[in-house]
């Protein structure tokens, strides 16, 4: 399911997705040089002879939904929430949704300097392209590999995993294409926007490929998470420069879209002030209108008393 297409966010509050009690807290021995608390692993260092599962998965049909960042119009996304396991819901500063049209030319139009989750790149890439990536360059292809261990070596052909792999990733934005090397246990994602690679790179880190339908769902954590990088460029010079076309004109696509629904609501807006103000001129004057008669009912003396005063002057004729 495209990104675009799943919009019922915005008609309700972003969920909890854990419990912040339900975190974790307690420290594992020590394997590496950095504690991510987030995971609960340490990192820089052995960590054991395979990556872990994520315990927690983000599902954009059931948590995404409106925060305290859209009501002050952040524009940078929340990167708890892209992993499942934002303990703020509502109450959170930044976006729980999957990037749409609108926040990729909102993000371009703001910076390039910064990914989608308020970020900084870096000049150059990791040497394991991995981290945030570089501002040099608009990368829109992800390498995602350890798909057997993903799938708690499942057997399923490579039709069937070219149609996993679309499956998850294709909830986390419009996928232009996907390249599913079997011989090398990997594949190639490409988005359609950058921005959709950059939320989808820290979603799907260390996730499963398995889906509740499985039978091995229930043992999932048993097996390896996903490995997911920044792909390296092609060495094709004429593919890298239909790269950086087809890069740019997505960009300026996207900022004309923007603008036009700008344009759309300012229009939208001039409308129904002008509606208002008739209303309120139509108003006032029907209230002039109903003063005037009003003062001139006042002046005119009521139909009963004019034979009073006729009478009168009748019987004093009579007495002269």
């Amino acid at each position: 399911m495209a990104a675009e297409e799943s919009g019922g966010w915005k008609t309700r509050a972003a969920p909890v997705q854990v419990r912040e009690a339900d975190l974790p807290s307690s420290l594992p021995p020590q394997t590496g040089l950095t504690f991510n608390i987030w995971y609960n692993k340490w990192s820089q260092g052995y960590s054991g002879d395979a990556r872990f599962v994520n315990p927690y998965k983000l599902e954009p049909e059931l948590h995404a939904g409106t925060t305290r960042g859209d009501k002050q119009g952040q524009i940078y996304f929340c990167i708890y929430f892209s992993k499942g396991m934002c303990c703020m819901g509502k109450k959170c500063e930044y976006l729980h949704h999957v990037p749409d049209d609108e926040d990729v030319a909102r993000l371009v139009m703001k910076s390039e300097v910064l990914d989608c989750f308020g970020r900084e790149k870096f000049a150059q890439y990791r040497e394991d392209m991995g981290g945030v990536g570089s501002f040099r360059k608009k990368n829109r292809t992800l390498y995602v590999g350890g798909l057997l261990g993903a799938l708690n070596n499942k057997t399923l052909k490579p039709a069937q995993v070219e149609s996993r792999i679309r499956f998850v990733f294709g909830k986390l934005g419009q996928i232009d294409r996907i390249r599913y090397i079997e011989s090398k246990n990997c594949a190639f994602v490409k988005f359609k926007h950058q921005t959709n690679a950059e939320f989808a790179k820290e979603s799907m880190s260390n996730q499963t490929l398995l889906i509740p339908s499985d039978k091995e769902w229930d043992h999932r954590r048993e097996g390896t998470g996903l490995l997911v990088k920044w792909a390296n460029d092609d060495p094709n010079p004429a593919a890298r420069r239909m790269e950086e076309e087809e890069a740019k004109r997505e960009s300026l696509k996207a900022m004309l879209q923007l603008l036009e629904r700008q344009d759309a609501n300012a229009k939208h807006a001039l409308e129904d002030a002008n509606e208002d103000k008739n209303e309120q001129r139509g108003k006032i004057l029907s209230s002039e209108v109903l003063e005037k008669l009003k003062k001139r009912k006042l002046a005119s003396p009521p139909a009963s008393e004019k034979p009073a005063v006729a009478l009168v002057a009748y019987s004093s004729s009579d007495e002269e």
